[in-house]
């Protein structure tokens, strides 16, 4: 199972028109989960970030909430496991596997995905390549095409 981090869900739904050249193959790979050629998941980390990004970027809160629920069921219409947010021991617990990610708000992302045995994290965010001796990173463009 592949874990699916915020930044691959944003080029997904919300910023397709800012990001050109990734939608192409992000919209490839959701195609592939969609058929279940590949096996998804993500976290109420990410839906939460989601839904914040509409809601920091729409022109009023009306607009925001009517973008940020568009995006939601938009992913939450796919055959994804949702993974629940992780008790702040076992983040704690974890979180020293993935010291080298120097980004902190990526790191219930990694350590959930971690705990629920995902095979990799499927990221636009590169970053994510410093945890990938323990959580391998991948691109959305590495599952484009069959």
């Amino acid at each position: 199972m592949l874990y699916i981090d915020t930044s691959v869900l944003l080029v997904y739904t919300l910023t397709q028109s800012l990001e050109p050249d990734r939608h192409p193959a992000t919209a490839a790979f959701f195609s592939r989960i969609a058929s279940g050629a590949l096996s998804g998941a993500t976290s109420f980390y990410a839906l939460h970030e989601l839904h914040v990004f509409a809601l920091d970027n729409a022109p009023d809160f009306a607009m925001g909430t009517a973008f940020g629920r568009e995006a939601l069921h938009r992913v939450l219409s796919l055959p994804l496991q949702i993974f629940p947010l992780l008790s702040r021991i076992e983040r704690r617990r974890q979180a020293s596997k993935f010291a080298a990610l120097r980004d902190s708000s990526d790191l219930p992302h990694v350590v959930v995905a971690s705990v629920y045995g995902c095979e990799a994290i499927v990221a636009c965010d590169h970053h994510f390549r410093a945890t990938s001796s323990i959580l391998p990173y991948r691109s959305p463009e590495d599952f484009a095409r069959p």
